[in-house]
């Protein structure tokens, strides 16, 4: 890429590089015309840069701003912009007939196979019950009005049809039989064309797949059945955009990425499931939530047009008139439903004063409490001091294009000369993971998975050793790159950007000061890359407080361990982790990055960390005394038995090593690991011996017993 010229230039970019171009240039003075595209996607950077443009507008009476979208809320907008004009540009489609879910029973007679025949209302079973409350009052609302509305359905549908559709609409489960049924329909009596499915996950896509490949006539080279999810690989997908022979019909499966990222011009039928995955996030719990639910209007809008593309075209809804009418205009911002972290940290950097005072110019602000759950984490992980202000580890981290946490863990690689696999981690967990799930090998992509973990017990490894192993295979020849990818189920898309990340990473820590070269394979960055125990270690400083505690489950019927958080008490590993199905831990703790509520909660990418990993770069260390024995504490919660010596100790080290590690982030420069007799490398040096050969191995014993006996030696 090339920065414009000074004579006069079109420049295309993201919304993250104008944010970090206000850092240098607060009025964007080189800038005469600002064009934000694609703006009722509202996500969180797209939404803080509208306020600073209502700001910047003020001050730059000079500057033209152009708002766009295909499915704008205009209104909205030009009223947050005072009142400023419209222009409506009416775009190419042809007609779609729309269809509701009353229309598809009627026409396809098709009857649900639920075996309890009361309507799903009646059974206390509604889509949203985990959700919000406003969403929790419109299905009060819909189960009230039921009753009137099947009233008005009478005499122009059968009667089975609105029997039908008392059991089948408000059901938390999509009934992919209707679609099957509904996809027969079209076969048979419809002109040829494409059929575009939207369903809300993998689970469904999945579902699906393996309804049609059950049929006799699905199977045959007539069709092309092609799923698209960001599980599947990208090779199969690429086949979406291909129009088949004559007389082949294809039939695409996908989440909404298809609404508005992809355009697959011979759609011709739509089917819209209804619903689609949302995240939110649970300020009572301090949880993310996930959950399938109803589309917005928008949503649906958008979905209908993808029939209209070539020539006429029809779209199924899968909802009743009743529901139709309950769905919000549009889907909730991110900025109302994520963690905040990450955009605080920009509004500081950025000094655009107050975190809160700035959130509440936001075209939709967030919730007070939100906020301050935002500050306080910052606070806790010491990027924000007391007055708000960002500390030395927050400038950092502010700059770093990751969330916060994850820009702690990069942070922690770069200081303690584990670099590249640190990077590795820090990409992925930024990105995605670069395995993907093809249909129908479901077990043997985890067994390869598992393989690949090397009985690290942990998913943040497993990736490191994918991509060292993929690095190894591409530099041998694109026959080993590629018989490397397939036979671990690898997408080689995905590593290459997750080494583009880091090599972006790299260049950051360079320009910062932390490391003398730019390259994540630097050697002097890579001294300690090979030690498994620090790179754990290292995680938990980028990640903690995310720990678990493991226990022996003494249930017959499900052997193993059992995992809790101080906050919620028992939760899961989820099933995608090398560590779902573990039975055997050496110690009795997880850190994990990602804890999500859907049907139970769920960590994601958890690894087994050490005692010792706690103790040095956990929370604050406490001693207390338990009855006849001394015990070390993290955070008051995280107990070790230990002699009284050995744990002042303890505390000793930990508090010398926070004060390096606080000069070494107030003053960048890389760590000399050839003197030896320096302070910081000495620490360093010692603590790292300490996790990496006096570790004894305990099982499943919260309050291990230590040995730090080799402390001694240290401080003499």
């Amino acid at each position: 890429s090339r920065l414009p010229r000074t004579q006069g230039s079109i420049l295309y970019c993201t919304t993250g590089i104008i944010l970090q171009w206000l850092r240098s240039d607060p009025l964007l003075s080189s800038i005469s015309h600002l064009v934000l595209d694609e703006i009722h996607e509202r996500n969180l950077q797209s939404d803080v840069l509208l306020v600073i443009v209502k700001d910047l507008l003020r001050l730059r009476s000079d500057l033209k701003v152009v708002l766009m979208s295909a499915t704008l809320n205009a209104e909205k907008f030009s009223k947050y912009f005072d009142n400023c004009p419209m222009i409506h540009i009416p775009g190419l489609t042809f007609p779609v007939e729309e269809f509701l879910l009353e229309d598809v029973v009627e026409m396809t007679k098709y009857r649900p196979k639920n075996q309890d025949r009361r309507p799903t209302w009646k059974r206390g079973f509604w889509q949203g019950r985990n959700s919000r409350p406003e969403k929790e009052e419109k299905e009060q609302e819909y189960r009230e009005s039921w009753p009137c509305y099947a009233r008005t359905l009478q005499g122009r549908y059968s009667d089975s049809t609105i029997e039908a559709l008392e059991m089948l609409d408000g059901d938390e489960k999509i009934d992919l039989e209707l679609i099957l049924t509904l996809i027969r329909h079209i076969v048979l009596n419809e002109g040829e064309g494409a059929i575009l499915v939207f369903l809300p996950g993998w689970d469904n896509i999945s579902g699906l797949n393996d309804l049609l490949m059950a049929q006799q006539m699905f199977r045959s080279d007539r069709f092309v059945i092609i799923p698209l999810h960001s599980l599947m690989p990208t090779v199969n997908q690429t086949q979406v955009f291909k129009r088949p022979p004559a007389g082949v019909r294809k039939i695409v499966i996908a989440t909404n990425i298809a609404e508005t990222s992809i355009t697959i011009d011979d759609v011709v039928f739509v089917i819209d499931g209804g619903k689609i995955k949302e995240t939110n996030f649970d300020t009572n719990n301090n949880i993310s939530t996930m959950t399938a639910e109803w589309v917005s209007l928008a949503n649906a809008k958008q979905r209908k047009g993808r029939a209209g593309r070539v020539q006429p075209g029809k779209c199924y809804h899968l909802y009743n008139g009743l529901r139709a009418s309950l769905l919000d205009a549009y889907q909730l911002p991110e900025i109302m439903r994520t963690p905040l972290e990450e955009l605080c940290l920009q509004i500081k950097i950025l000094k655009l004063g107050f975190i809160s005072q700035f959130l509440e110019k936001a075209l939709d602000p967030p919730t007070e409490k939100a906020v301050n759950l935002a500050i306080k984490s910052l606070t806790d992980l010491n990027a924000l001091d007391h007055t708000e202000g960002l500390t030395a580890l927050g400038f950092h981290l502010a700059r770093l294009p990751v969330e916060p946490h994850i820009g702690k863990l990069i942070l922690f690689g770069a200081l303690l000369g584990c670099l590249d696999p640190v990077l590795t981690i820090a990409a992925s967990l930024s990105f995605k993971d670069p395995f993907f799930i093809p249909l129908g090998k479901e077990k043997m992509a985890d067994m390869r998975r598992r393989v690949l973990s090397r009985n690290s017990k942990s998913d943040h490894l497993t990736i490191v050793n994918a991509v060292k192993g993929w690095e190894e295979a591409k530099q041998r020849g694109v026959r080993y790159e590629r018989d490397f990818c397939w036979d671990n189920f690898l997408s080689a898309n995905t590593l290459q950007m997750l080494h583009n990340m880091k090599g972006q990473f790299a260049e950051h820590l360079m320009h910062a000061g932390f490391v003398s070269s730019g390259d994540p394979k630097d050697p002097a960055s890579n001294i300690n890359s090979d030690n498994e125990k620090l790179i754990k270690a290292v995680i938990v400083a980028g990640l903690y407080p995310k720990v678990a505690m493991i226990k022996p489950s003494h249930s017959k019927k499900r052997p193993g361990v059992k995992v809790y958080t101080q906050a919620d008490g028992k939760v899961c590993i989820h099933p995608k982790s090398v560590n779902a199905e573990e039975k055997e831990f050496n110690y009795a703790w997880l850190i994990y990055h990602l804890k999500m509520r859907t049907s139970s909660i769920f960590l994601y990418d958890c690894t087994e960390v050490s005692p010792f990993s706690l103790l040095f770069f956990g929370g604050d260390i406490s001693i207390q005394k338990d009855e006849d024995q001394e015990t070390i504490a993290v955070d008051q919660w995280i107990v070790f038995r230990s002699p009284a010596r050995i744990a002042h100790l303890v505390k000793s080290l930990k508090k010398e090593l926070d004060s390096l590690l606080e000069e070494k982030i107030s003053n960048p420069a890389p760590v000399d690991w050839n003197n030896r007799q320096s302070k910081d490398c000495a620490v360093i040096t010692a603590i790292i011996d300490l996790i990496t050969t006096q570790e004894q191995q305990q099982r499943l014993q919260p309050d291990v017993g230590i040995d730090l006996q080799r402390i001694v030696y240290v401080r003499q």
